[in-house]
Protein backbone atom coordinates (compact mmCIF):
# COMPACT_ATOMS: atom_id res chain seq x y z
CA UNK A 1 0.00 0.00 0.00
CA UNK A 2 1.28 3.30 -0.85
CA UNK A 3 1.31 6.46 1.41
CA UNK A 4 -0.37 9.41 0.94
CA UNK A 5 1.11 13.05 0.41
CA UNK A 6 -0.29 15.93 0.80
CA UNK A 7 2.61 18.00 -0.57
CA UNK A 8 1.26 19.21 -4.04
CA UNK A 9 -1.77 20.81 -2.63
CA UNK A 10 -0.07 23.21 -0.38
CA UNK A 11 -0.87 21.18 3.00
CA UNK A 12 -4.05 22.99 3.50
CA UNK A 13 -7.45 23.14 2.45
CA UNK A 14 -7.22 26.77 2.78
CA UNK A 15 -5.39 27.45 -0.29
CA UNK A 16 -8.40 25.49 -2.17
CA UNK A 17 -10.91 28.12 -0.54
CA UNK A 18 -8.89 31.13 -1.51
CA UNK A 19 -8.73 29.86 -5.11
CA UNK A 20 -12.17 28.66 -5.34
CA UNK A 21 -14.07 29.98 -3.00
CA UNK A 22 -17.56 28.63 -2.12
CA UNK A 23 -19.95 29.98 -3.86
CA UNK A 24 -18.08 32.33 -6.55
CA UNK A 25 -19.92 31.39 -9.68
CA UNK A 26 -17.82 34.36 -11.31
CA UNK A 27 -15.05 33.35 -9.91
CA UNK A 28 -12.39 32.09 -12.94
CA UNK A 29 -11.68 29.23 -13.34
CA UNK A 30 -7.79 28.06 -13.69
CA UNK A 31 -6.11 24.12 -14.52
CA UNK A 32 -4.24 25.45 -11.78
CA UNK A 33 -7.42 25.95 -9.42
CA UNK A 34 -8.97 22.85 -10.59
CA UNK A 35 -5.82 20.66 -9.55
CA UNK A 36 -5.46 22.56 -5.94
CA UNK A 37 -9.01 21.75 -5.26
CA UNK A 38 -8.95 17.69 -6.81
CA UNK A 39 -5.58 17.63 -4.45
CA UNK A 40 -7.24 19.16 -1.84
CA UNK A 41 -9.78 16.27 -1.86
CA UNK A 42 -7.83 13.62 -3.22
CA UNK A 43 -4.14 13.60 -1.92
CA UNK A 44 -1.80 12.43 -5.01
CA UNK A 45 -0.20 9.37 -3.46
CA UNK A 46 3.83 9.40 -3.25
CA UNK A 47 4.61 6.49 -5.48
CA UNK A 48 5.48 7.67 -8.92
CA UNK A 49 3.29 4.32 -10.28
CA UNK A 50 0.84 5.35 -8.05
CA UNK A 51 0.68 8.54 -8.57
CA UNK A 52 1.19 8.22 -12.36
CA UNK A 53 -2.07 6.14 -12.14
CA UNK A 54 -3.45 8.70 -10.22
CA UNK A 55 -3.36 10.96 -13.16
CA UNK A 56 -4.05 8.61 -15.47
CA UNK A 57 -7.29 7.62 -13.95
CA UNK A 58 -8.46 11.65 -13.99
CA UNK A 59 -7.29 11.91 -17.62
CA UNK A 60 -9.94 9.49 -17.88
CA UNK A 61 -12.55 10.68 -15.55
CA UNK A 62 -12.12 14.63 -17.10
CA UNK A 63 -12.04 13.12 -20.72
CA UNK A 64 -15.99 11.46 -19.60
CA UNK A 65 -16.66 14.70 -17.61
CA UNK A 66 -15.64 17.09 -20.52
CA UNK A 67 -18.19 15.35 -22.56
CA UNK A 68 -21.15 15.89 -19.86
CA UNK A 69 -19.91 19.61 -19.30
CA UNK A 70 -19.86 19.90 -23.41
CA UNK A 71 -23.28 18.58 -23.63
CA UNK A 72 -24.99 20.79 -20.31
CA UNK A 73 -22.87 23.85 -21.49
CA UNK A 74 -24.94 23.41 -24.92
CA UNK A 75 -28.23 22.98 -23.15
CA UNK A 76 -27.83 25.64 -21.38
CA UNK A 77 -26.73 28.02 -24.55
CA UNK A 78 -29.74 26.77 -26.50
CA UNK A 79 -31.80 27.50 -23.57
CA UNK A 80 -30.36 31.29 -23.30
CA UNK A 81 -30.98 31.66 -26.95
CA UNK A 82 -34.62 30.26 -27.35
CA UNK A 83 -35.95 32.15 -24.23
CA UNK A 84 -34.07 35.37 -25.57
CA UNK A 85 -32.63 35.58 -22.02
CA UNK A 86 -30.67 38.63 -20.52
CA UNK A 87 -28.49 39.16 -17.56
CA UNK A 88 -27.35 41.76 -16.00
CA UNK A 89 -23.84 40.03 -15.25
CA UNK A 90 -23.41 38.44 -18.47
CA UNK A 91 -23.57 38.37 -22.47
CA UNK A 92 -24.17 35.70 -24.62
CA UNK A 93 -21.04 36.04 -27.63
CA UNK A 94 -21.58 34.32 -30.75
CA UNK A 95 -18.14 34.69 -32.87
CA UNK A 96 -18.39 34.84 -36.66
CA UNK A 97 -16.00 33.44 -38.87
CA UNK A 98 -15.42 35.42 -42.02
CA UNK A 99 -15.86 33.23 -45.60
CA UNK A 100 -15.87 33.59 -48.99
CA UNK A 101 -19.85 33.95 -50.24
CA UNK A 102 -18.89 31.14 -53.42
CA UNK A 103 -22.18 31.79 -54.88
CA UNK A 104 -21.97 35.51 -54.92
CA UNK A 105 -18.47 34.64 -56.19
CA UNK A 106 -19.25 32.54 -58.72
CA UNK A 107 -21.82 34.83 -60.52
CA UNK A 108 -19.97 38.08 -60.09
CA UNK A 109 -16.06 36.76 -60.89
CA UNK A 110 -16.91 33.50 -62.33
CA UNK A 111 -13.10 33.90 -63.64
CA UNK A 112 -11.74 34.25 -60.31
CA UNK A 113 -14.35 31.71 -59.04
CA UNK A 114 -13.02 29.10 -61.17
CA UNK A 115 -9.25 30.09 -60.36
CA UNK A 116 -9.72 29.57 -56.69
CA UNK A 117 -11.63 27.11 -55.87
CA UNK A 118 -10.76 23.75 -54.49
CA UNK A 119 -12.03 20.85 -52.45
CA UNK A 120 -10.63 19.18 -49.62
CA UNK A 121 -8.22 16.72 -49.71
CA UNK A 122 -10.94 13.97 -47.71
CA UNK A 123 -13.23 14.56 -50.33
CA UNK A 124 -10.89 14.20 -53.19
CA UNK A 125 -10.31 10.69 -51.63
CA UNK A 126 -13.94 9.84 -51.37
CA UNK A 127 -14.18 11.15 -54.99
CA UNK A 128 -11.32 9.40 -56.26
CA UNK A 129 -10.20 7.06 -54.42
CA UNK A 130 -6.71 6.71 -52.26
CA UNK A 131 -4.70 4.71 -55.53
CA UNK A 132 -5.43 7.22 -57.80
CA UNK A 133 -5.02 10.10 -55.76
CA UNK A 134 -1.36 8.28 -55.09
CA UNK A 135 -1.00 7.47 -58.88
CA UNK A 136 -1.87 11.26 -59.45
CA UNK A 137 0.71 12.38 -56.95
CA UNK A 138 3.67 10.31 -58.50
CA UNK A 139 2.25 11.97 -62.03
CA UNK A 140 2.77 15.32 -60.56
CA UNK A 141 5.36 15.44 -58.24
CA UNK A 142 7.36 12.23 -59.41
CA UNK A 143 8.08 9.00 -57.05
CA UNK A 144 11.47 10.03 -55.48
CA UNK A 145 8.81 13.14 -53.46
CA UNK A 146 5.61 11.00 -53.02
CA UNK A 147 7.80 7.88 -51.43
CA UNK A 148 8.87 9.93 -48.15
CA UNK A 149 5.18 10.15 -47.43
CA UNK A 150 3.62 6.47 -48.79
CA UNK A 151 1.63 4.27 -46.84
CA UNK A 152 -0.13 0.78 -46.31
CA UNK A 153 -3.20 0.48 -44.74
CA UNK A 154 -3.53 -2.20 -42.20
CA UNK A 155 -6.61 -3.39 -43.09
CA UNK A 156 -6.16 -3.15 -46.99
CA UNK A 157 -2.80 -5.35 -46.50
CA UNK A 158 -5.11 -8.06 -44.46
CA UNK A 159 -7.62 -8.23 -47.03
CA UNK A 160 -4.71 -8.56 -49.67
CA UNK A 161 -2.75 -11.07 -47.81
CA UNK A 162 -3.51 -14.38 -45.84
CA UNK A 163 -3.77 -13.81 -42.28
CA UNK A 164 -0.33 -15.93 -41.59
CA UNK A 165 1.33 -14.14 -44.27
CA UNK A 166 -0.35 -10.87 -44.24
CA UNK A 167 1.05 -11.12 -40.09
CA UNK A 168 5.09 -11.16 -41.54
CA UNK A 169 4.62 -7.76 -42.85
CA UNK A 170 3.42 -6.31 -39.59
CA UNK A 171 5.23 -4.70 -37.01
CA UNK A 172 4.77 -3.18 -33.51
CA UNK A 173 5.42 0.32 -32.93
CA UNK A 174 5.61 2.09 -29.87
CA UNK A 175 2.23 4.37 -29.16
CA UNK A 176 3.67 6.75 -26.63
CA UNK A 177 0.58 9.10 -26.35
CA UNK A 178 -1.42 5.71 -25.40
CA UNK A 179 1.23 4.64 -22.70
CA UNK A 180 -0.24 3.85 -19.52
CA UNK A 181 0.05 2.24 -16.19
CA UNK A 182 -2.05 -0.83 -15.09
CA UNK A 183 -2.72 -1.48 -11.38
CA UNK A 184 -2.18 -5.11 -10.37
CA UNK A 185 -4.70 -5.75 -8.00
Amino acid sequence: MTEETTENTGGTTAACDAVCPAGSATEDLTPASLEILLLGHRPLPADEFAAAYWYQEFLYCMKELTKVFEARHKELIEIIRAEDLTSDEFVLEIPTDDVVDKDLLMDELPDVYDSLVFIKSSDAKRFIGRKELYDLAVDTAGRARVAKVEQVNLLDLRKALPAGEAARYVKKDPHESLAKVVHLR
